[in-house]
């Protein structure tokens, strides 16, 4: 798949996006108390394997940890269709800077994230 994450005009997390947000932080105990509230998708897109989330807030959204780039943590979704959904989330400087979300169907390998599914199991995991 190629990289074409591509800039939007700043709009608000979706609910779906802003769930994952808050249970991925809440595996982090530096993490747990950050304010997601003014964070915004900035581009989004098919990066890699998955679709990439480019997230931008006024202020950094734990300034506290103004430590080295990297995940903060993820989560595992696998859904009755036997499909996995991996939601993985990374910062900078205090700053939440991507929520990646990969989807593997080993049955159907072209499919794309359906818009709904059935879990089976659902893990949230720090990084």
């Amino acid at each position: 798949m190629k990289n074409d994450v591509r800039e939007i005009p700043a709009r608000p997390l979706t609910k779906q996006e802003y769930g994952w947000l808050r249970e991925i932080l809440e595996t982090s105990e530096e993490w747990r108390d950050a304010d997601i509230s003014r964070t915004h998708v900035i581009a989004q897109g098919p990066c890699d394997e998955g679709t990439s989330f480019l997230l931008h807030a006024s202020d950094p959204e734990n300034p506290r940890h103004p430590g080295e780039a990297g995940y903060i943590g993820r989560l595992v979704i696998c859904t009755a269709d036997d499909a996995t959904i991996e939601v993985r989330l990374s910062q900078s400087g205090g700053r939440l800077r991507e929520l990646f979300v990969l989807f593997v169907d080993p049955k159907h390998p072209h499919r794309r994230l359906p818009a709904t599914w059935t879990e089976v199991s659902h893990e949230a995991i720090v990084m």
